[in-house]
């Protein structure tokens, strides 16, 4: 069965990864005493770090950052110790990393989809015959990844109403392709992000669902990650490092129009869609019922049957 062979194909990439030491430096974890090595990608999730490198916070709290951006943060849990102190990693690489032996924990939460500021969709085109969720059953849809958390997440909404995710037909589309792909009448929907769905909604797409919402009414979808080693070993920078964040929610808050150029500055979306893009929930907590969560979504659409403590995949210094 389909669904039961992405873990298979996350696992097998992270173990091969794991392997070949993602060409890292080999010299030994930690790096300089008092450098913090972060990595993540160009989500609008990491503008919290953004803001605390650009703003001087990090500093204020004893960290020098030093960033790298890296598009594919599945390639960054076996990086932990060798490139990297901190990355960026979704709740679904992380279980699949621990089950590989990749000792991964939790140091800070990024943000929080919730019902009341989502930031997910499954989306048909205007005029589609598809009106429901139980429409899509044996249906093809666009994903942006097959091993993502919004990909698990869809096929949770959809089993939730009814639909066997075992006749769902993939197509991998990317974000900026999908509206092209939806009216061309190659995929039946696409699970997509803002700001893409903006895209998609100024066409008439219309949304048939939150998929991030089918694991409750808020929920944790990316957050970042140190190996289990450093965390014992650097507690205080654990706690610097979340204190930062928590501070750079706050500058967000007051400080919102320049905010927003320090998004557009690191993740290259243009400035028109920067000012409109709607901002997701920051915070900086970590919290633990959401990796049970993500754990129990994987074994129910994907057949997942890796053996994962899940109490040693937060970190509380």
């Amino acid at each position: 069965m389909r669904v039961r062979r992405l873990l298979t194909t996350v696992c097998a990439g992270l173990a091969l990864l794991a392997a070949a030491g993602c060409g890292a430096d080999d010299s030994g974890g930690g790096g300089d005493a008092d450098t913090l090595r972060i990595a993540s990608n160009s989500n609008a999730s990491c503008l919290t770090t953004w803001v605390a490198i650009e703003k001087g916070i990090f500093k204020e709290h004893g960290i020098d950052a030093d960033y790298t951006k890296v598009e594919n943060v599945g390639t960054l849990p076996p990086a932990l110790d060798k490139s990297f102190d901190v990355v960026f990693v979704t709740p679904v690489q992380a279980i699949a990393a621990v089950a590989q032996g990749i000792p991964i924990t939790e140091i800070s939460g990024s943000t929080l989809d919730t019902t009341e500021n989502p930031n997910s969709y499954l989306m048909v085109a205007k005029d589609s015959p598809y009106k429901d969720l139980k429409d899509l059953e044996g249906k093809t849809i666009g994903v942006l990844t097959e091993v993502g958390t919004l990909h698990y997440a869809t096929l949770n909404m959809l089993q939730q109403a009814g639909v066997d995710p075992a006749s769902i037909k993939i197509q991998q589309v990317d974000g900026p392709t999908q509206l092209d792909q939806l009216q061309a009448g190659r995929v039946d929907a696409v699970e997509t992000l803002a700001p893409f769905s903006q895209q998609l909604e100024q066409a008439g797409a219309t949304s048939l669902g939150t998929p991030f919402a089918s694991l409750g009414d808020e929920v944790s979808v990316i957050w970042w990650a140190a190996s289990n080693d450093w965390v014992d070993e650097n507690p205080d920078k654990v706690t610097a490092f979340q204190d930062s964040l928590e501070e750079a929610e706050k500058f967000i808050e007051e400080n919102d129009a320049e905010a927003r150029e320090i998004l557009q500055k690191y993740s290259g979306l243009p400035a028109e869609v920067v000012k409109t893009f709607p901002l997701p929930d920051y915070d900086a907590s970590v919290r633990p019922d959401d990796i049970d969560r993500w754990l129990k979504v994987m074994q129910d659409v994907a057949d997942f049957q890796g053996q994962v403590d899940t109490s040693q995949l937060t970190a509380t210094p």
